[in-house]
């Protein structure tokens, strides 16, 4: 089973994405803060990650960053999402994420990129 890591600051967003993605046979682990992102990753060792850039307190950007520094990080796929920011800001920015979501998304548009990049 394929495991995914979302990680965004709304708790019913979160929830949303757990109902769907488990309704497809993905194990997921909702994460509402970034904060100890590393520590779940290396417990959980998500095959993607969905990760939100407007975090309460946060930048997703600069946790995506982090992301792709890191050696042990580097290769996991990331999807980011947001409601401020569009598609073209996002691939404008030095660090490319493998997919984009803007907000609010369309489900199955949703679950076909997930698919794509996890193979499932």
């Amino acid at each position: 089973m394929k495991r995914i890591l979302v990680v965004d600051d709304d708790p019913d967003i979160l929830e949303v994405f757990q109902i769907a993605l488990e309704g497809e046979n993905y194990s997921v682990f909702p994460l509402l803060s970034p904060r100890y992102i590393f520590k779940n990753i290396r417990d959980f060792n998500p095959d993607l990650i969905i990760l939100d850039i407007m975090l309460n307190g946060m930048d997703g950007r600069a946790v995506f960053k982090e992301l792709r520094l890191n050696p042990d990080t580097e290769k996991i796929p990331v999807i980011l999402a947001s409601a401020r920011y569009n598609e073209s800001y996002v691939s404008s920015q030095k660090f490319h994420p493998d997919g984009y979501l803007e907000k609010p998304f369309d489900m199955g548009e949703m679950l076909q990129k997930v698919n794509k990049l996890t193979e499932n």
